[in-house]
């Protein structure tokens, strides 16, 4: 609930990273809802690894004071009379009430790739994202999910929440939105009967099981794949692997060297390799691992790196030898909430069960920190 002034105004409850490394839980004026705008009361907000790199000064563009969260579902609370025009609204127009989730990042549509490559949006060198670049020192200030509520401005992208889907889960409409874009970069050029990309029966093998390689192995059987392998060491991730259907694990603890590895990915693949590799750990090493991993003529994508932890050898002989393709996946289109939301709700995986740990925003510190330190699957964040 919000707080209320001794005037009669209502407070709303915000997380804000004031600096890196500092949080602080602070209240602005409920804003009043312009007639192009939507205000939006949140349910949940998921804790991304972004918001992490965000809290501890990694993106160095970042616009403090921040409310960060761009992972988040809600209620309509507010719409303008002239929301529905000014907002790109999937199925129908809103109303006050619905159920909604929002893709937190919206081009620019001036730079060379918005004028150019308006198919690529997601590369805009200017994007606004919520709770990632749109600062919250001036009015309406809440522009992050890890608020009470969230002010949503005109050309914002808005998808409503299947029936009966929890809040929760529509809270991963965003990150599945990055798995399932990683999955169809492997689609394309392909000929599935001539061995060539992603197809039904396809063997899948995911490196990293954090949240991102969890929903791509989702992903990955809602869309035909035959075998789904996942690598990783931590005990409730290989545990939840199997329950987003994996259907073989490798223990890094068992497996402890990348040959080990390679061999165990070999023999679970007829000795050829996997038709699609996707690197989900964000390590550097784990790209010559997975190259070594990936049958001939077959599909390596690289999605686990969002920030740049540094650099790593590789033998361009191998790439070239092997015949494959090396594909680097960024984001997702603005449309990608439509197939995200179609997997997550299949019905077929216990998605809600990805957060293992929830927080209030008054916790929202502590929220980060267990993702920080791994000691969850995801972290949730609820008002």
């Amino acid at each position: 609930m919000c707080a209320i002034k001794q005037r009669g105004e209502l407070l709303v409850k915000a997380a804000v990273i004031t600096e890196p490394n500092e949080l602080k839980i602070q209240e602005f004026d409920k804003p009043k809802v312009a007639n192009d705008a939507l205000l939006i009361k949140i349910k949940a907000c998921g804790v991304c690894g972004t918001d992490v790199h965000i809290f501890r000064g990694h993106q160095k563009t970042t616009p403090f004071p921040l409310i960060p969260g761009h992972e988040f579902s809600g209620v309509v609370e507010k719409l303008g009379q002239k929301a529905n025009e000014s907002l790109v609204v999937r199925d129908g127009e809103l109303a006050e009430g619905d159920a909604v989730t929002v893709v937190p990042g919206l081009p620019c549509g001036r730079c060379y790739y918005c004028r150019n490559m308006p198919h690529y949006q997601n590369l805009c060198t200017s994007r606004l994202v919520y709770g990632g670049s749109r600062t919250c020192k001036n009015p309406p200030h809440l522009y992050g999910g890890f608020a009470e509520y969230i002010y949503i401005e005109p050309r914002s992208w808005v998808y409503k929440l299947p029936k009966g889907m929890p809040f929760e889960v529509g809270a991963l409409a965003e990150p599945m939105a990055v798995a399932t874009r990683a999955l169809e970069r492997a689609f394309m050029p392909g000929m599935p009967f001539a061995g060539k990309g992603f197809g039904i029966g396809a063997t899948v093998l995911v490196q990293g099981a954090g949240p991102i390689g969890l929903l791509a192995v989702a992903a990955a059987k809602v869309a035909g794949a035959g075998k789904v392998i996942v690598i990783d060491r931590v005990d409730q991730r290989l545990r939840m692997a199997k329950r987003m259907g994996a259907d073989e694990v490798v223990d890094m603890r068992e497996f402890k060297t990348p040959q080990e590895r390679i061999k165990r990915a070999l023999e679970l693949t007829h000795g050829v390799g996997a038709d699609v590799v996707i690197e989900c750990a964000g390590v550097p090493a784990a790209l010559p691992e997975g190259i070594e991993m990936t049958r001939r003529a077959g599909k390596y994508v690289e999605v686990g790196h969002f920030t740049d932890p540094g650099g790593v050898e590789i033998h361009p002989h191998m790439i070239c030898f092997k015949d494959i393709d090396l594909l680097g996946s960024w984001v997702y289109p603005l449309t990608q909430f439509r197939e995200a939301l179609a997997v997550l709700n299949s019905g077929k995986f216990p998605f809600a069960e990805l957060f293992t740990h929830r927080f209030k925003i008054a916790d929202a510190l502590k929220a980060i920190e267990a993702s920080e330190k791994g000691e969850c699957i995801k972290a949730l964040i609820t008002p």
